[in-house]
């Protein structure tokens, strides 16, 4: 049981048929389905703030469609900013180790909600002109164990909010803490929201000003099972039960991945002793498929045959660009048409451009926020 879409509708396949290839197709209504029983699953906590997280996907028709829906934006850098601001988005969160003080009192004269990321930065902020009187705060907890990495047991993100330094800075500046935020990566269990969200509470014993927790993102291993994901946010409001906080949460490729899709046309298609039938697309799995795999949901035109293993390959030169492997489809021509899912998060905002391909070009299906086709 899941809130996000499986299979394209009719109106990405109509696209599909005609738009020119390469091209990223992105399904507004499958969006607007997804926030909404995303709402449904979170009613337990009240009224949380949804912030999308703007790197998985930046295109400017979703941030504006996202906007309408009332889901505010998470930036880590000056350009997610300016998107965020520039469609509209409201409130919008903003963190990350890059940034300047100047950066952030800027952000903060502006509306942001701004959460410092290191006691360096805590310093640069309250140097800059007009630094705001009230901040959040990023705290370094433990990170995933999947996204643990050389033995790294803690984030390198965040503050210790221990630290007699910390501590010190915020006394000497009266700058007030008003807001505490995590992220480490994906939650993945109820039993691992339960104990960020148990951090977080008791932190506020430390900073009594706190009037809102942000829990951070990563919730799409949670949703592989809508009930696990349900537990999860009934025991986050177990948790929170009494505290008089607001509660943010920034989803990010569970909005947008599977209401994305990849279509290609294949420049040729060979015979291979080693792969079965090799055929090359247009696009590039190598520039495009960084964080993931997506799969061949559609083929056009349709035809019968005797199905046989494909190797649906990149369109640059590099031995292991592979934008599918062991697809099992009646033959496939020159010409014929794929269509891949889950590219609706991290395909284009990280996409490489080896060869100067290019990237693919963007469009917005079905919605009312103007982009779609």
């Amino acid at each position: 049981m899941t809130i996000v879409p499986t299979a394209p509708g009719a109106a990405v396949l109509r696209a599909a048929e005609r738009i020119p290839t390469p091209a990223l197709l992105l399904d507004l209504d499958a969006v607007s389905a997804t926030v909404g029983a995303l709402r449904d699953d979170l009613a337990c906590l009240g009224d949380p703030v949804l912030l999308f997280a703007l790197k998985a996907n930046r295109f400017p028709p979703l941030l504006r469609h996202l906007a309408g829906l009332g889901v505010g934006a998470d930036a880590a850098s000056p350009a997610e900013w300016r998107a965020a601001r520039d469609a509209g988005m409201s409130p919008v969160s903003v963190t990350g180790p890059g940034l300047t003080g100047a950066d952030l009192a800027s952000m903060a004269r502006e509306g942001a909600l701004v959460d410092v990321d290191g006691l360096d930065q805590l310093r640069a902020l309250t140097r800059a002109p007009d630094p705001p009187a009230e901040i959040g705060l990023r705290l370094r907890v433990p990170v995933a164990e999947a996204d643990r990495t050389a033995g790294r047991r803690l984030s390198r993100f965040g503050v210790d909010p221990a630290s007699p330094e910390l501590h010190r800075l915020l006394a000497g500046t009266g700058t007030r803490v008003t807001r505490l935020h995590v992220h480490s990566g994906e939650i993945g269990t109820p039993r691992r929201a339960e104990r960020l969200a148990a951090a977080l509470a008791a932190c506020t014993r430390v900073f009594p000003e706190v009037r809102e927790l942000n829990l951070g993102g990563g919730f799409t291993a949670l949703y592989a099972d809508r009930r696990r994901a349900r537990e999860a946010w009934e025991r986050v409001a177990a948790g929170l039960a009494g505290a008089q906080v607001r509660v943010l949460l920034e989803p990010g490729m569970l909005l947008t991945a599977l209401a994305g899709f990849l279509v290609v046309s294949l420049r040729s298609v060979d015979a291979h002793p080693d792969l079965g039938r090799c055929a090359t697309a247009d696009a590039s799995g190598w520039n495009l498929f960084t964080w993931g795999r997506p799969r061949v949901v559609a083929r056009m035109p349709e035809r019968g045959g005797t199905p046989e293993p494909h190797l649906i390959a990149g369109v640059t030169c590099y031995e292991n660009d592979v934008l599918a492997e062991e697809v099992t489809l009646p033959p496939l021509r020159e010409g014929d048409r794929l269509v891949f899912n889950a590219a609706g998060a991290y395909t284009a905002s990280m996409a490489r451009d080896l060869h100067g391909w290019g990237r693919p070009r963007e469009v917005a299906v079905g919605g009312s926020g103007g982009g779609g086709v």
